[in-house]
């Protein structure tokens, strides 16, 4: 997987600054979304998110018993899952709620939860300064971060 310049929420130059992608959609998507076995709780912005520095938008569901996250990149309409919001993400597929994202870019755990080499990506210098910084442990946890 190729990571784009600007996924990780940093930017080396005010005018780099990319504008949120659609949280109203995201939003609406969730709200629409009705199974028997699926429950939403809530879906944060960053104004009322859990972490407040972070690089994406999440919607909390509670599946078969089991708790739920679907997190929208900020910058790219890139969807990912996990079952537990932590700053080291373990990410899971959750092929039932595909259907409902059409549109968006699903990244698959295995490409998630693989470790970042450094190589195949656009990022800029700066992106690269925090990364090396704050260390974080997989590339999904470089696109669907927490920065303290």
């Amino acid at each position: 997987m190729i990571l784009k310049r600007g996924i990780t929420g940093f930017f080396d130059f005010i005018d780099e600054i990319k504008d949120e992608t659609g949280y109203y959609d995201f939003k609406k998507i969730c709200y629409s979304i009705r199974m028997n076995n699926l429950k939403l709780l809530e879906v944060c912005n960053s104004d009322n998110a859990r972490y407040f520095n972070t690089s994406y938008f999440y919607a909390h569901f509670i599946l078969d018993d089991n708790d739920l996250y679907i997190l929208l990149n900020k910058y790219y309409p890139v969807i990912a899952f996990v079952q537990e919001l932590e700053i080291n993400k373990k990410f899971i597929d959750c092929q039932i709620m595909n259907i409902y994202f059409t549109g968006y870019e699903i990244i698959n755990a295995n490409t998630l939860n693989s470790e970042f080499t450094g190589t195949e990506h656009n990022l800029s210098p700066g992106e690269l300064e925090q990364i090396k910084y704050w260390e974080p442990s997989s590339i999904g946890n470089i696109i669907y971060n927490e920065w303290d």
